[in-house]
């Protein structure tokens, strides 16, 4: 739900910044202040954007180390449950082995 909501919002900033323009444009011409005033709401736009753009990316590549990490510690206590499974059944083995021969004595 939250990068729905991401991506709304940014189709929203582009929206803006699209149709923004032609809303402040008179009909008559472009006056100088006007020209300055699209020039300031189109930078500040841009970097509305990519600041957005960048505080998600930052968190979306956080979650994947965060994961990144969990897999590793998964295969690491897999892997340790694995030796120790082979430790036990070898100990298994020495001891019927052991039975065995005090058995046949």
């Amino acid at each position: 739900m939250k990068s729905k909501l991401g991506k709304m919002f940014l189709i929203l900033l582009l929206m803006i910044q699209i149709w923004g323009v032609y809303l402040l444009l008179p009909s008559g011409g472009v006056v100088s202040s006007q020209i300055s005033l699209l020039i300031l709401l189109f930078t500040s736009g841009m970097t509305t954007g990519i600041f957005v753009m960048s505080f998600y990316l930052d968190k979306s590549s956080s979650s994947l180390k965060m994961y990144k990490r969990e897999l590793e510690k998964e295969s690491i206590t897999s892997t340790e449950s694995t030796s120790q499974i082979k430790v036990l059944e070898s100990k298994i083995e020495v001891l019927e082995k052991a039975l065995q021969q005090a058995l046949n004595k």
